[in-house]
């Protein structure tokens, strides 16, 4: 078993685990998960001083894009919240529903929810004038978390809901809905 079948599976045994102790490190988890995404907004920050890299402030434009990103990618990222918090369950992955949520903007992309939040990553980048936030990390960002789901939590959905999951997954598409495609 490699790596990360077995960061998979220690998702899956946790979130099978008493639910108030999952309630209990949920906090510690998501601040976790904020920590790093933090590192990504800082390590620009960094290179963009140290680089000393020019601003893509260019008003009205950046503003335009920054708002066209980060409205969007705020609406998804709550209404997925909604849904979690109403199936009871939260968005940590050690505390997740308990239920395959399909319905909703998850009908249209397994993950909306890292979608929305790579949306508010690029807005970032935009709205602060990063150039290494908005080309750089931003891309890293996507391209990280692409590859946790791909190697981690669908493993782990696959445990946990089984053909469920596997029909689902062969329906809905990872992060960009048919619609947009053209499907």
């Amino acid at each position: 078993m490699g790596i990360f079948e077995r960061i998979a599976n220690s998702i899956f045994r946790i979130s099978r685990e008493d639910s108030r102790k999952r309630w209990l490190l949920t906090p510690l988890v998501a601040f976790l998960f904020l920590c790093f995404v933090s590192l990504f907004f800082i390590a620009a920050s960094i290179v963009d001083r140290a680089l000393k890299l020019p601003s893509i402030s260019y008003i009205p434009w950046t503003l335009i894009a920054g708002l066209i990103l980060l409205i969007p990618g705020t609406i998804v990222l709550v209404w997925t919240w909604i849904q979690f918090l109403r199936a009871k369950g939260t968005p940590v992955p050690i505390n997740p529903p308990q239920e395959l949520i399909t319905g909703g903007l998850y009908a249209y992309s397994r993950n909306p929810m890292l979608l929305g939040i790579f949306l508010i990553v690029f807005a970032t980048g935009f709205l602060t004038g990063s150039l290494s936030l908005t080309l750089f990390f931003s891309p890293l960002f996507v391209l990280f978390f692409y590859f946790q789901i791909t190697l981690v939590e669908e493993k782990e959905m696959e445990l946990k809901f089984g053909q469920d999951y596997l029909d689902y997954k062969q329906r809905v598409p990872r992060f960009f809905p048919k619609i947009l495609r053209g499907n």
